[in-house]
């Protein structure tokens, strides 16, 4: 597999092993693709790269590779915007190796495949009928997460006829963003929508973070979520592919419940 832009892997690598260690890689006729769960099985990541954004693309048979994602990203992360990346599997040494061309130069890793226990519940596709939908600048949503942090561990979105409110408190602090459907930062009018009788979720901040600050701040994020249902934000790859982190909410205890 020949990517063009070598950068562009290494950002999405940068993104999944921050949430996922290790992984199983699935190449098939239709890309590369990622599914699997955080350790604590709160979050969910979905990564898909079809064929056509890789320059070439030579598949024998479908091929699952166990690699550990932190040590990819390692070596991902030395790449340099004039390289191309090119990956490949020894079937020999039974090693995945990761070259980066450039002008005059080549440079070269091997790694090792790990062996990754099979996780049988992952579905194949996770569908709810959202009824609160809003695609908005990374920008924007990377700032109410950073604002949020300084005042709790969890952040809450409530939705209404007027807008959508992020808010996140503390026994001494309290933090409110609130954005209306005209404002700049929302994208795509079109697809937006809210629930009319309003929604009301809190999810960890830790969980949302490490997902959305590895987007880029000039790029956008489609989220969406129900009233006590998981948030599912999806980040388009260009036209190249998908990455979709689905994260479960905080179910808050009753006050009579001790």
């Amino acid at each position: 597999m020949v990517l063009e832009d070598a950068k562009l892997m290494a950002n999405i690598c940068s993104i999944i092993s921050s949430i996922v260690t290790e992984s199983s890689i699935i190449v098939d006729s239709e890309g590369i693709k990622i599914k699997a769960f955080d350790a604590s099985h709160i979050s969910m990541i979905d990564f898909f790269m079809k064929k056509e954004a890789f320059e070439k693309y030579n598949l024998d048979d479908e091929t699952n590779i166990g690699l550990s994602l932190e040590t990819l990203n390692s070596i991902l992360k030395t790449a340099s915007a004039s390289e191309k990346l090119i990956m490949s599997l020894d079937d020999e040494t039974k090693r995945f190796i990761v070259e980066f061309t450039g002008q005059k130069q080549q440079r070269k890793f091997a790694l090792s495949l790990i062996k990754i226990p099979e996780e049988g519940n992952i579905p194949d596709s996770i569908h709810f009928d959202f009824a609160n939908k809003f695609e908005v600048k990374a920008s924007f949503i990377q700032q109410v997460l950073k604002d949020a942090e300084m005042v709790s561990d969890y952040l809450r979105i409530k939705t209404s006829n007027e807008g959508i409110l992020f808010g996140a408190e503390s026994d001494t602090k309290e933090m409110e963003t609130f954005i209306d459907p005209e404002s700049d930062d929302i994208l795509d009018n079109e697809g937006y929508s809210v629930d009319p009788e309003g929604s009301d979720a809190v999810y960890a901040l830790d969980f949302l973070s490490n997902f959305l600050k590895g987007i880029r701040s000039s790029d956008s994020v489609r989220m969406s979520f129900n009233q006590a249902q998981p948030i599912r934000i999806e980040y388009e790859i260009e036209d190249k592919g998908h990455l979709i982190y689905f994260v479960a909410p905080r179910i808050e205890e009753s006050e009579d419940i001790e």
